[in-house]
């Protein structure tokens, strides 16, 4: 009877663990949209500061990053066929997810659909475990959008101000 529970336990304990977490759920929310700012990430203490600019729609996003004084460093596009990082003098790097073309590129794992949650007044914490505030926020048109957000997790810091923020059409 103890190896049926135990492989009972093995077998649930697997099974858990194959299991996707639950997607952001992102109801209510602009499909589209268009935001520049700064974004920092800071990862025990060292960090950097980057410009960006993220389109965002439906099926596809570009995020432009740039230096503080506007050198392109990458720019990511999210399409039908995948993601794809593009950066200036180096052959283009392909991804299977957002998150894990993050955590190569910048050294933090983000999920866009928290990013899109966030930005739009709703500080999810989502599977990854982010302890998120939005610091200010602002009223464009008739949607509530973050001004700044500062999102932690373990020993990483991701800050996110808002410069401009303008709906798309779908």
């Amino acid at each position: 009877m103890t190896r049926l529970a135990i492989l009972l336990a093995a077998l649930l304990v697997a099974a858990c663990a194959a299991l996707a977490p639950a997607p952001v759920a992102l109801d209510g929310l602009p499909r589209a949209f268009e935001v520049s700012g700064r974004l920092s990430i800071a990862q025990s203490g060292q960090g950097e500061i980057l410009r960006m600019r993220w389109i965002h729609g439906p099926d596809d996003d570009a995020w432009d990053l740039a230096s503080p004084v506007g050198t392109l460093v990458a720019r990511i596009v999210r399409s039908e066929a995948g993601l794809t990082v593009h950066r200036p003098g180096a052959a283009p790097l392909s991804a299977s997810s957002f998150a894990e073309l993050t955590e190569n590129l910048l050294g933090a794992a983000l999920d866009e659909r928290l990013l899109v949650a966030w930005l739009h007044g709703r500080p999810l914490a989502g599977p990854e475990g982010w302890a998120v505030t939005i610091d200010e926020s602002q009223r464009i048109g008739n949607q509530e959008v973050a001004r700044r957000i500062t999102a932690s997790r373990d020993d990483i810091v991701v800050k996110l101000v808002v410069d401009q923020y303008r709906p798309r059409p779908e």
